[in-house]
Order: C-alpha cells, then structure tokens, then sequence
C-alpha cells in the first residue's frame, strides 16, 4: 500500500510516498528509507525496490530532495550538503510515524544517493543498517579521471569563474540536466525517461560539477559503525565498478561487495538483475535490521 506523505526540510515542504505492508496493520515495522540518485525523482527506479521492500515486510520511503520532483526548494539545485541534510530530516520523520519502530531505521542509495547515503550513515547514529549501490568512493575521480591533465585546468579554471560570479553578481550557470551528463548510459536513459517524467527537465546549476568533485563518501565510510553492502555492476560507465571496490575496502565489518557480472548502470532496476540485487539488499536487512 503506498501513502502520500510529506514533511519539511529547513523550511521547505518535502513530499513522499510510504510504502507499507497491507497485512502488518498496527505493528510498529522496520523502516527504510531510499535516496535516489542524480536529478532523480521519487517515482523513477525506485518504486519497484520500495515495493519489494514493504512486500517483505518492511514501511519504506521515497521522496523527491527539495527542488526537484513535487518538493519546494529552488529547482535543479543539487547539493550533497542540503540532500544529505534531507535525508536526516527524512529519518525525523519516519521515527515519528505510528507506522514504524524508531529504534530499526535502515537506509537504501542509489548512485549518487548512495554516496549520499554513506556520509548520513557516518553522520547519523540512527542508521541501523545501509545498503547503497552503483555508488562512488570519489567523486573527483568520477568526474576527471578520463580527462588529460589540460582538461582537468580548463575544467577547474571553468569553475572558479563560474563560483565567482555567483559570489560577486549573484550570477547562477545552470544547465539541462541532459547537457550536465557526460556517460552514454546516462544520456540515453535520462532521454528516454524525460519523455515519461517532463519533472526531470530540470536545470542544473553548473557549480554541482565542482560539489560533486568535492563529494568523497570514501573520507567518511571508515566512520560508519553499521551493516554495509554494496553493490556494483560490472559494466558501469556512469560509477565505475571499481569505485565500489575501493569504498567496500575502506569499510568496515560487517561488510559485502556485490558484484553483478556484465551488468550497466541502468540495468539493475528491472527484471532479473532488480530481483537479484534486490533480493540480496532484503537478506541483509533481514539480518541486520
């Protein structure tokens, strides 16, 4: 069964579905809440793992970060800072919930949401257990590790004068958020899904580029004191497989990498591949939450 909800973020109003199981009616169930990934919205990708989820007996949500989807907050403005701030705010609000039990709050990211997600679960002792993936370790690495030494100046020399403007004439550079995307996989799947979701024709200020260069979830996994599984797809030129390597190294017990043989970014969302990721991330929570 799935619940419109909403709740505020510093101020700005936030909404979400909540996923709950039709037959637990009055129990106080396991929580977990799903971040999704760049420039996402609540009902892309994610429904069918908050459905498999709350199937299998947990309340899940999802919700749209502020600016993006039906939340308020300036539109296309993607920040790690104020996504992470909303998913602690989330978690607010589901320990709040009748529906659910306070004390077994779990946490699901995907992609950037799942970086995202590390660094709330280093953060917030009120993560009980995480499972995040496609993600990244660094995401300077991400952004310039295909880029000659020039590039990487240019690109850099770029950024500094964009941050200047918006420092001194209040100036914003903001892109479609099919321009911002520089992977096949990406741009491929971004505009197919703009033709079923015109939501996500959002701009995106180009400062996000140096936010998410800045974004190293691979600084804070050493303090995540939780169950962490990470899953990777093998094929994946958005977060390549081996930044997953690199954080499940750098993580501690108790811990698994998931790795999913000849897999693409994308492809782990739907048919055989959702049901085997899926089913994993459900055994861990079983275990752990």
């Amino acid at each position: 069964m799935k619940n419109d909800v909403q709740f505020y973020s510093e101020g700005s109003l936030i909404k979400g579905h909540l996923y709950v199981p039709e037959n637990k009616e009055g129990e106080a169930l396991p929580v977990i809440v799903l971040c999704h990934g760049f420039a996402g919205i609540k009902e892309l990708l994610l429904p069918a793992y908050a459905e498999a989820f709350s199937a299998a007996g947990y309340a899940a949500l999802t919700f749209d970060y502020r600016g993006f989807g039906e939340s308020e907050g300036e539109e296309g403005k993607l920040s790690p800072q104020l996504q992470i701030q909303d998913i602690r705010n989330a978690i607010t609000f589901v320990q709040s919930l009748k529906e659910t039990n306070a004390q077994r709050v779990g946490l699901w990211g995907t992609s950037f949401g799942g970086a995202n997600a590390v660094v709330t679960a280093a953060q917030d002792n009120r993560v009980k257990c995480l499972a995040v993936q496609l993600t990244f370790e660094d995401g300077e690495r991400v952004i310039t590790g295909n880029l000659s030494i020039e590039e990487i100046e240019k690109l850099m020399s770029t950024l500094m004068k964009v941050w200047t403007k918006s420092v001194t004439r209040n100036q914003t550079m903001k892109l479609p958020v099919n321009k911002v995307l520089s992977d096949d996989q990406s741009i491929e799947f971004f505009n197919k899904a703009i033709a079923d979701f015109p939501q996500l024709n959002v701009k995106i200020p180009f400062f996000t580029t140096l936010e998410t260069i800045e974004h190293k979830p691979g600084a804070h996994v050493s303090a995540v004191k939780v169950p962490i599984l990470i899953t990777a797809a093998e094929n994946d030129a958005v977060n390549p497989a081996q930044e997953s390597r690199i954080l499940f190294e750098k993580a501690n017990e108790p811990k698994e990498l998931q790795m999913i043989a000849g897999a693409t970014h994308y492809e782990v969302y739907e048919g055989e591949l959702f049901q085997q990721v899926s089913k994993k991330q459900l055994e861990w929570f079983d275990k752990y939450l």
